[in-house]
């Protein structure tokens, strides 16, 4: 029976409506133990059963965590879907692999953490295809981190299905507060206790003739908590009737239950410490135990009479959470050891993985470390954990494991425990596991290794500089002994140098890289080879660059593309920067569709910014911000840093004009850019502040960002302006203002006009001659220079340069007084500019249209009002995907297709998914 609670029904009741009717939504219910939770959960479940509004019963799926089974990955997650796993063919074969794997169905597989979070939504939504689904999950908090992070990873995306979450997790008063970052997105409900009419009618169920005096007390004691009420209710049962209570303590409740308790007989408190022991296990392994310690079945009796304990065939567990800390209290180190002890003997009759996972954990809390069996066994349930995803949960285990390891055993097992750390995105876990075993390890190779990944973490987390130091140090020292592992290190140094705007320190280093990586195995030498061709074209070697990269790009195609996405994604940067844009499609088609038919998200975000790059620069603009977009949310979802992803969409947001939401991200970049000491990304974000000002007209702003751009050291030692062409957008910033000795002067130390050190570049001449174009007197001058440029935009895949050109060409031809001649390349921009959805930009040419005496209806893009999820699932659409083809690719439900389809289809006014093809493609 629920006593009181009408505000909290009405909010379940309106969700469950809301599934029966196909929308989908989430509910997080918190609050303290004994509030009321479960009894909500239980009242949902009910209602859920039963036919409402003319609709049937929706399909539960429900699930409780136990303290027991926290330690074993997708513990939960497997008791939940168990009733549909019938389901898996339907999902893409690498989801059910990976899902398959990790609930220990299948082989292990390789892939990304995220994979069972993806298999996630596709099983659920699978499950909700023909009845609604209510999920129901109790006690999150005991739920094994892997099951609860695939859960809300779902949560998040099913809201437009027929599909509920409703789960409860125990919280304190005061740490409720950071439940808003954790379950960001999702509706909360946070339960207090009942108020004093629902709390007498309760108290007066229990004990009839509870004085009012009697009452006020138990309800000051309790605050409304309806599990300490029943509890303190009890007590007051056993006592005379009307005699008042112990003057008020805090601690009441506690002392209620040790009462409670000290009437147990000592056989049924050596049964209960057991159940606390076990943390709410399973009921036949709890009685196994029992026999274990010379208990019997019957010495359990007492404690569930009185309604402490609450068991059926399956678990066994306390009605009130306290009193497993009141029965661990109250018992000797001697008895609770010995508890461990015998339930670890009793799972070893148990066959099964997760029995043996369990086994291992319980020996941990029954002997003292250093013992190496229990070391042993630790460390296979970290393998275990790992084969199958669970990499929260192996890194627990590996990092127990060396605790109870020998001093030899130690520092290779803190390793593993810091990989699987960095593998689930805990990366500050990992600082003090390595620090310790660099101190303990005496090995060369495996202090190097240590050090790799020690500075490649700080590189992330703290400062790009001291990473730097750490890395360079330890590659010296490792040199002699393993020259891979060395030149790897130098590899990641230059990422560092990158991440600090030095490219000659960048240059130096990736040499190094290479120079070692000569005539070793495996992947140091294509990853070396990719890393120097880089530093050569950021400094301005282009004709080495390109040649290392055309000879390392099949070698590297040759490897797996998840295990070397970062490889891949730098690949095809530098072949953008080369105007290599084939290869770079090829390089990133490669990661992203293997990516996603895995459902590798932990990679994807890092692989979709480079995409977005290589959509920009080739004039597909919607892809370009779908991209961004996407990146920016996973990289949110999956706990990863992503400054990247917020600069391309920065950039997306300035050369459309929208910027207040550029100027607000850059903002964000620059906080984290500067907390970090890592100005490199400094030369972009001031760039784009140009470029923004120079789209909207401000030529004031627009030269005094560009000059500051290139006043920045980075600046200063970039000699590539492929990379960021600060300059040449300077040069026609000073033209248009005006200033030509200024734009001159700048132009003759940046021009170029063939092939840079024998490497033609297209991009280069056309902004050399477009920017000559602006500077040029006289008509056939004027004409031929802008000539120039068109001819190179001939042969680039790059419409908003050519856009430019011609808008700049048709300016200066009807200043010329050529009005008609004009037109022709105004109006050519202006379809450009249009179909990029570039407005500030396409309203420049229109005013040089209206000026020739020409008068046009201002135009809007066909995808100006879309979502960003409306436009990645547009854009997945148009590229010929089906509606369960793109669910699997953007990780949502079919139905949320469906949903978004419709939705793109009323704001565009296309009618067909061949109409789509509008939005992907490039203005040609």
């Amino acid at each position: 029976m629920v006593f009181g609670r009408i505000a909290e029904r009405v909010v379940i009741d309106e969700l469950l409506s809301g599934v029966r009717e196909g929308r989908g939504g989430s509910l997080v219910i918190h609050g303290e133990a004994g509030i009321g939770k479960s009894t909500l959960l239980a009242y949902a479940t009910a209602q859920a059963g039963s036919a409402a509004d003319g609709a049937g019963p929706l399909r539960v799926l429900s699930v409780r965590g136990f303290e027991s089974e926290s330690e074993i990955p997708f513990a939960g997650l497997a008791d939940l879907i168990g009733p549909v796993l019938s389901l898996l063919p339907q999902l893409p074969p690498p989801q059910a692999a990976a899902l398959q794997s990790a609930l220990s169905l299948g082989p292990p597989v390789a892939g990304d953490r995220f994979s069972v979070c993806a298999a996630t939504v596709g099983v659920l939504a699978a499950a909700a295809a023909d009845t609604p689904v209510l999920v129901v999950i109790d006690d999150l908090q005991w739920l094994d981190v892997s099951s609860r992070e695939a859960v809300l990873f779902a949560a998040r995306r099913l809201a437009n299905d027929g599909i509920g979450l409703l789960i409860a997790i125990r919280t304190e008063p005061d740490r409720a507060a950071g439940l808003d970052r954790q379950y960001a997105g999702l509706k909360q409900l946070e339960i207090q206790g009942l108020g004093p009419d629902d709390s007498r009618e309760l108290c007066r169920s229990l004990t009839p003739a509870v004085s009012a005096e009697q009452f006020e007390q138990i309800y000051s004691d309790t605050a409304g908590n309806p599990l300490g009420i029943q509890e303190l209710c009890s007590a007051l049962g056993r006592r005379a009737a009307g005699a008042p209570l112990v003057p008020s303590q805090a601690s009441r409740l506690t002392q209620a239950l040790a009462g409670r308790l000290v009437e147990m007989p000592e056989r049924t408190r050596r049964a209960m410490l057991l159940v606390a022991a076990a943390g709410g296990g399973q009921t036949d392994v709890v009685r196994r135990a029992a026999g274990v310690i010379g208990l019997e079945l019957a010495d359990f009796a007492p404690a569930e009479d009185a309604g402490l304990l609450l068991a059926d065939d399956e678990q066994v567990d306390f009605r009130h959470p306290l009193m497993r800390s009141v029965l661990n209290s109250a018992s000797t180190l001697h008895e609770r050891t010995a508890a461990h002890s015998a339930l670890a003997e009793a799972l070893a009759q148990v066959p099964g993985e997760a029995a043996a996972d369990a086994r291992a954990w319980h020996l941990a809390q029954a002997v003292l470390p250093p013992d190496d069996r229990v070391s042993e066994l630790l460390a296979e349930a970290g393998t275990r954990a790992r084969f199958r995803g669970g990499n929260l949960e192996a890194a627990r285990a590996f990092e127990q494991a060396a605790r109870f390891g020998s001093a030899q055993a130690r520092p290779a097992l803190l390793l593993r425990a810091a990989r699987c750390w960095q593998v689930a995105g805990r990366t500050g876990k990992m600082i003090p596991l390595l620090d310790e075993a660099l101190e303990l390890s005496d090995d060369p190779k495996l202090r190097g290794l240590i050090r790799h990944m020690r500075g490649y973490v700080r590189m992330w987390r703290e400062l790009p500089k001291d990473a730097l130091a750490e890395m360079i140090d330890g590659a010296d020292e490792v040199e002699q002994v393993d020259a891979a592992r060395a030149s790897l290190m130098y590899a990641d140094a230059a990422i560092a140098h990158f991440m600090r705007g030095e490219p000659v320190e960048l240059l130096a280093a990736t040499r190094r890289a290479f120079e070692l990586s000569e005539g070793t195995e495996g992947v140091a030498r294509p990853v070396a080879q990719v890393a120097y061709s880089g530093g050569l074209v950021i400094n301005g070697h282009r004709a080495q660059g390109q040649q290392l990269l055309t000879e390392v790009v099949p070698v590297l195609l040759e490897f797996p593309p998840m295990p070397r996405a970062q490889e891949f994604a730098h690949a095809a940067f530098i072949a953008m920067w080369l105007e290599d844009y084939p290869v770079a499609e090829k390089l990133l088609d490669a990661v992203i569709s293997e990516a996603r038919a895995n459902g590798a998200l932990g990679i994807l975000p890092q692989c979709l910014t480079v995409g977005a790059e290589l959509a920009f620069r080739t004039g597909r603009w919607r892809q370009a911000q779908a991209y961004a977009d996407e990146s920016v949310e996973l990289a949110k979802e999956t706990r990863q840093p992503n400054v990247y992803g917020l600069y391309f969409r920065a950039r997306n947001h300035a050369v459309r004009g929208r910027a207040a939401e550029a100027l607000r991200l850059i903002e964000v970049i620059d906080e984290v850019t500067t907390r970090f000491e890592a100005p490199g990304l400094k030369l972009q974000t001031t760039h784009t502040q140009g470029l923004l000002a120079l789209g909207e007209g401000d030529l004031d702003e627009a030269i005094a960002r560009l000059e500051q751009t290139g006043q920045l050291p980075v600046a200063i030692h970039t000699r590539d302006q492929s990379i960021v062409p600060w300059a040449f957008d300077l040069v026609e910033a000073y033209a248009r203002a005006g200033r030509g000795e200024d734009a001159q002067r700048l132009l003759e130390e940046i021009a170029v006009d063939e092939a840079p050190e024998g490497v033609r570049s297209d991009l280069l001449i056309a902004r050399t001659w477009r920017c000559r174009g602006l500077l040029a007197t006289g008509k056939s001058a004027i004409a031929a220079a802008f000539g120039q440029a068109l001819d190179a935009h001939d042969r680039l895949p790059m419409p908003f340069e050519r856009a430019r050109t011609l808008l700049y060409f048709g300016e200066r031809l009807r200043r010329g007084r050529q009005r008609a001649e004009s037109r022709t390349h105004l109006r050519r921009a202006l379809e450009i500019f249009e179909q990029l959805d570039a407005p500030s930009w396409a309203q420049r040419a229109r005013n040089e249209l209206k000026a020739t005496g020409e008068t046009l209806d201002r135009g809007t893009g066909p995808a100006a009002d879309l979502t960003p999820q409306e436009l990645q699932v547009a854009l997945v659409v148009a590229r010929g995907a089906s509606n369960s083809e793109a669910a699997a690719q953007l990780f949502l439900s079919q139905k949320t297709i469906e949903y978004h389809l419709s939705n793109v289809y009323r704001k565009t006014g296309l009618r067909s998914r061949n109409d789509l093809s509008v939005l992907a493609e490039a203005p040609s």
